[in-house]
């Protein structure tokens, strides 16, 4: 597949710190065709309509719904230099404080019976919808190189500060109940969480057919009443594995694909997708979903509602694989880029030491990697994600964001960020 260049997952130890000119600091469920969830607003935003990302949804029609430790410290005071910027009489000398953004995961997996099956080659997709079991037993089912690979991901994320993640298995039964609930809620992945999640793994046996609309659109109803109710504050991101196509409400594709995932995608919700071997004739929907949930692997993949339903390269494909330990690496890499993206160098602007409005024309940054000399970023307004190498603010001006080998640097074990309010900008 065609994957988009994201940061490598690196572990920080370092702080971040931000100092002044002139200072030393450097739920429903589904039987037959119908989904029921709770009641509530009718779309995404909180208004009247038909349809939404919160409350129930109906297979008849019916209506539904970066890495830094801790917080950003800034110090003041002193006679220490500013590391190469040019202060002016501008420049602030009080105390001022901020936290970084962070993100929530939750992930939406499928365990439906084809997740029993081996991967290819040693088991293809239509040997494994007519027989949904291992037919090498001494091999890895897809869904035990899934969680491999889920735990494996999550022990690298839990080193890292502000990681939320929950997880949404589908179907809750032997055939179609979906949920918005949970099975593990979206907490901070400590050392409880992490041990949590993998026990919970430990009891999931597939089973079942693929209510993927039913499970993602209440996925979604749960994150709006989180957001509605102020929790999980910052980021919020669903990631959606899955091994096949909607087999319980296909009906509810549209609305998923053209309302849910567009309606979560203004709110700031992003949509990974990840599809195993078996959901070949998914691609087009999964890339559909990708591209709508603000994902798409590059602005040229291909996600054609009306063409062949076996070809769309936005999302995550997995189904090209030549071994199965050749899909137990890709689905670890795909995690790995996932989690890369997720981990973004973007943390609120301090708030002004006088209590008012930061000018953010007298804003610089700079980063010291472990144990060597501070590097003066400059301001550089080309596209982050490909050329731009030093910090910009994000779209709404609300943020800070390093860019480039600037966040690459800042990532680094031990590296420490500063953020210089009253100087002037230096701008690239």
């Amino acid at each position: 597949m065609r994957l988009t260049t994201l940061p490598l997952l690196l572990v920080t130890t370092g702080t971040l710190m931000a100092v002044a000119c002139g200072s030393d600091g450097d739920d429903g469920k589904q039987g037959g065709n119908q989904i029921s969830g709770g009641s509530g607003g009718s779309s995404a935003s909180g208004g009247n309509g038909g349809s939404s990302a919160d409350g129930g949804t109906s297979a008849n029609g019916g209506s539904a719904a970066d890495s830094f430790g801790g917080s950003i410290h800034i110090d003041a005071g002193g006679s220490g230099g500013s590391g190469g910027l040019n202060p002016d009489s501008g420049c602030a000398s009080e105390s001022v404080s901020g936290d970084r953004v962070p993100a929530n995961m939750l992930f939406v997996i499928d365990r439906s019976g084809s997740m029993k099956c081996n991967p290819p080659p040693t088991q293809d997709s239509n040997q494994c919808e007519s027989r949904p079991e291992k037919l090498n037993p001494a091999i890895n089912s897809k869904w035990e190189d899934t969680r491999l690979a889920l735990e494996a991901a999550l022990e690298q994320l839990s080193a890292q500060p502000n990681i939320s993640v929950g997880v949404n298995m589908f179907p809750r039964d032997s055939q179609c109940a979906v949920t918005g609930t949970p099975n593990i809620q979206v907490n901070p992945l400590d050392a409880t969480q992490l041990a949590g999640i993998k026990a919970f793994f430990g009891t999931v046996d597939p089973a079942g057919r693929t209510p993927l609309a039913g499970a993602s659109i209440l996925s979604y109803g749960h994150l709006l009443n989180q957001l509605r109710a102020g929790n999980l504050p910052g980021n919020k991101f669903i990631v959606l594995i899955t091994d096949g196509f909607e087999t319980c409400a296909p009906s509810e594709l549209d609305k998923l694909v053209n309302v849910d995932v567009p309606n979560a995608t203004s709110l700031n919700f992003r949509t990974f997708v990840i599809g195993a071997p078996g959901s070949e004739g998914a691609r087009s929907l999964l890339s559909q979903i990708a591209k709508a949930g603000g994902t798409a692997a590059s602005s040229s993949c291909v996600a054609d509602p009306g063409g062949n339903p076996e070809v769309g390269d936005c999302h995550f494909d997995l189904t090209n694989v030549s071994t199965p330990q050749d899909f137990a690496d890709q689905l670890s890499q795909a995690l790995e880029q996932i989690s890369g993206s997720v981990l973004t160098c973007e943390f609120d602007i301090p708030r002004s030491p006088t209590g008012g409005e930061v000018d953010l024309n007298k804003v610089n940054v700079k980063v010291t990697p472990d144990g060597q000399t501070p590097i003066d970023l400059e301001k550089d307004t080309a596209n982050c994600e490909t050329t731009a190498n030093g910090w910009q603010y994000n779209a709404e001006g609300t943020k800070i964001v390093l860019c480039g080998a600037a966040c690459d640097t800042a990532k680094e074990p031990g590296s420490s960020v500063q953020i210089v309010l009253g100087c002037p900008s230096v701008i690239k």
